[in-house]
């Protein structure tokens, strides 16, 4: 069953965006992702209120196991490190429907 990783960021400082794109482009490919949605274009709100974020990131697994694979893959680890001295994210994983 499909996993989809809601990234929802706050970016206070995007000079880390270049260095990390280049390195979890070739991770999520690795454990079978694809990105859904990479936006810092405006969003519509159909209902209720606007996030309070910048950016808006999805991302889908063939599972949830692989979801979770690529999140703890070492080689990620530098890369959150990187991500979160310049932004702030809530990140969801979220099992689809089969």
């Amino acid at each position: 069953m499909p996993a989809f990783a809601i990234g929802l960021y706050n970016i206070r400082d995007a000079s880390w965006r270049p260095a990390y794109r280049e390195v979890v482009d070739r991770l999520v490919a690795k454990h079978g992702g694809r990105y859904v949605a990479r936006t810092t274009n405006p969003w519509e709100v159909l209902e209720g209120a606007a996030p309070d974020v910048t950016n808006i990131t999805m991302i889908e697994f063939p599972s949830m196991d692989h979801a979770r694979a690529w999140y703890n893959d070492p080689e990620y680890a530098p890369m959150k490190r990187l991500r979160q001295a310049g932004s702030h994210l809530n990140f969801l994983l979220v099992e689809g429907s089969g």
